[in-house]
């Protein structure tokens, strides 16, 4: 049923429990897991050379992400799952739309957590956004 089972990650308790959902998921159907995590363009854009090094925060959000998709490879191996990582820059639902459909995912899951309140509001919600456009089935989890 399942043979590719795309993991969105951010690194937070929300998306580690998404990644063990997946993990089980693809234990039971024989499948890999590909874990991603996107740094946000927006985020990069906040900062400039007069408030801190910014080649020093882009650093530090690449290593955040890199620690994220390491931290779900990581819960695979434990559960003997193959996991391939992966870490894009750009907008987040987009990146993950992408990559769904690159690497021919058959099932992403994500954890139902994001921006709340007004950024919510205005932006919208990324995991709404990739189960609204997906043409794979999404799985949210809660925490």
């Amino acid at each position: 049923m399942y043979d590719t089972v795309l993991v969105p990650t951010d690194g937070s308790a929300r998306s580690r429990a998404a990644a063990r959902r997946a993990i089980d998921l693809a234990s039971a159907y024989d499948a890999s897991i590909r874990a991603l995590s996107v740094i946000d363009v927006g985020d990069l854009g906040l900062w400039t050379a007069a408030d801190v090094p910014v080649e020093r925060v882009r650093a530090s959000l690449r290593d955040a992400a890199e620690m994220a998709v390491e931290e779900v490879a990581s819960l695979a191996a434990d559960a003997g799952v193959p996991c391939e990582t992966t870490v894009r820059v750009g907008v987040p639902y987009r990146e993950i739309l992408d990559v769904a459909d690159e690497g021919d995912a058959d099932l992403v899951v994500m954890a139902t957590h994001g921006r709340t309140g007004l950024e919510h509001a205005v932006l919208g919600s990324t995991t709404e956004r990739v189960v609204r456009l997906a043409d794979v089935p999404v799985l949210t989890v809660r925490e």
